[in-house]
C-alpha cells in the first residue's frame, strides 16, 4: 500500500468516525472529509469540488432537503396520528409494517 492509498482510508476511516459520532452535521462533516484530502493531497485543489457537478449529488442533495422540510412541516406527524393509538409497541409497528 503507498502512502497516498494509506492517506485516503485515513481520511476516510476519520470521515467516518465523525458521520457515526453523529455530533457533528453531515454537511460539515462531509466538508471536513474534503478539506482534509485536499490538506494531505489525496484530491487535488483544482479538482475538489468537481464532484458537484454530478447529477446524483444533485439529487441526493434534494432529496435531503425536501425530507428535512417535510420533517419541520409536521406533515409525517399529522399523517400518523389516526394510527398512532395502535403502534404503542415496537413489535406493533413492525407488524404493521409486514403487513403492507
Amino acid at each position: 500500500m503507498t502512502i497516498q492509498q494509506a492517506l485516503a482510508f485515513a481520511v476516510l476511516a476519520v470521515t467516518m468516525a465523525l458521520f457515526v459520532w453523529g455530533r457533528l452535521r453531515y454537511d460539515l462533516v462531509a466538508l471536513l472529509g474534503l478539506l482534509a484530502g485536499i490538506v494531505v493531497g489525496v484530491v487535488p485543489p483544482e479538482k475538489a469540488f468537481t464532484g458537484f457537478s454530478d447529477d446524483i449529488v444533485v439529487i441526493v442533495a434534494s432529496a435531503l432537503l425536501v425530507s428535512a422540510a417535510v420533517k419541520r412541516s409536521g406533515a409525517v406527524d399529522i399523517a400518523m396520528r389516526p394510527f398512532a393509538g395502535r403502534l404503542k409497541s415496537a413489535q406493533a409497528q413492525v407488524r404493521a409494517a409486514n403487513s403492507g
